[in-house]
């Protein structure tokens, strides 16, 4: 079987595509090698074949990273973009001497590389020492376009995406709406897509109701909705936390994870006494669909208007909601419209402002109490987004590339 390299520059807990992709190619019983910056693995996620390639950060350089990082985030939104600027322009350099000197000096029949900032280390690592490799660039969005007031990043991004996306034997990607926008960019033949179904192992312990109210410090009898993930300004996170001061006391927001905008989104609601906005800590991936099933609405509040990733975004969230079969609230974005709205699983609605959030939210509560989203609409949508459906496509397009 083919020997397969993995590279990934993810930060935090590791994206569940990218364990999803592995496992389904050890299963396959092909030999893969992954090689990443320091990241958080979940335990016991891989198939204990994986080969791990992921040294440790040199303690007092980590620690300064972090002072910094935690400088940064005390400065004005404004001061902070351009403090990301900066740090991306010192740090791009290192990236693909990074991957050069960890990666194993062994024959490796794909390369497959997971986002642009693996790509130019891909190509660097396939002419040094896998000349006859086939390529893999797997775009998890549209990269460059992620940056809020970042116009300098957005065209560096697209340069670099520009210079070496002809480079893959294969480009992939997470849905129709960025396969097309990657074809009208590049001039490329169009990206097959996989979707960011679950994917992961999924623990069977169970969660009583207590302990979820318990883990938010929430009380019993709302109309729960749930919204997790990174806590970051891009997701509209304000806005929506304002909508809820609009909205009944009984209609509660959770949201889990954390962030940068932590701290500041709770001061925003002691400053203005919301009641029905609760904070629960970051769960591990293989506990989040039991925490996801105690809600009666899943939200996906993204502004469209600033953020061309934004607007064609499939976020992970949307398929954890998927899986666990709660009803969804979207905005109305391409991809979130296709999916919720075109299987029936939910509705989409503007979201730029706090007024058509708070719509948004009670509308969408109105027509679940009145069974509008009906549960054999999310089965079917759940078996239509399974994984299975999409390894089966990986391995299909592996198999194409002949390896």
């Amino acid at each position: 079987m083919s020997r397969v390299l993995v590279l990934s520059r993810h930060k935090g807990p590791l994206d569940r595509r990218i364990v999803a992709e592995i496992n389904t190619l050890l299963a396959s019983g092909r030999e893969v090698t992954f090689v990443s910056v320091p990241t958080m693995i979940p335990k016991d996620c891989f198939d204990g074949r994986l080969h791990i390639v992921m040294p440790s950060v040199n303690g007092a350089a980590s620690s300064m990273t972090e002072r910094l990082k935690h400088l940064a985030q005390k400065l004005p939104s404004r001061l902070q973009d351009l403090t990301k600027i900066a740090w991306h322009c010192l740090h791009f350099s290192s990236l693909s001497s990074y991957f050069l000197q960890v990666t194993p000096r062994e024959r490796f029949d794909v390369i497959h590389c997971h986002d642009l900032d693996t790509l130019p280390a891909g190509v660097e690592l396939r002419n040094c020492i896998a000349p006859d490799a086939k390529l893999i660039y797997d775009s998890h969005e549209l990269f460059p376009f992620q940056y809020k007031n970042g116009e300098k990043r957005q065209r560096d991004w697209s340069r670099i995406e520009n210079a070496y996306i002809r480079e893959a034997s294969l480009v992939l990607t997470v849905n129709e709406a960025i396969a097309e926008e990657l074809t009208r960019l590049y001039r490329i033949a169009r990206p097959e897509v996989i979707s960011n179904s679950y994917g992961v192992h999924c623990s069977t312990e169970r969660l009583t109701e207590e302990a979820f109210l318990a883990h938010f410090a929430a009380p019993a009898g709302g109309f729960r909705v749930i919204c997790h993930g990174a806590f970051i300004r891009e997701k509209n996170l304000e806005n929506l936390l304002r909508a809820f001061q609009k909205l009944p006391t009984a209609v509660q927001l959770f949201l889990l994870g954390e962030g940068p905008a932590e701290a500041r989104l709770k001061r925003l609601c002691r400053k203005l006494g919301i009641s029905n906005v609760f904070f629960g800590r970051w769960v591990p991936q293989e506990h989040l669909l039991h925490y996801i099933a105690h809600a009666h609405l899943g939200v996906i509040p993204y502004s469209g208007s600033t953020l061309l990733n934004n607007r064609y975004c499939t976020p992970n969230k949307l398929f954890e909601f998927i899986e666990a079969e709660i009803p969804i609230c979207a905005s109305d974005l391409p991809e979130l419209r296709r999916i919720v709205a075109g299987h029936g699983i939910g509705a989409v609605y503007p979201m730029e402002d706090v007024p058509a959030i708070a719509h948004a939210i009670e509308a969408c509560r109105v027509r679940c109490l009145r069974g509008d989203f009906a549960l054999s609409a999310r089965h079917a949508a759940r078996q239509r987004f399974a994984w299975e459906q999409q390894e089966a496509r990986l391995l299909e397009l592996y198999e194409r590339l002949g390896v």
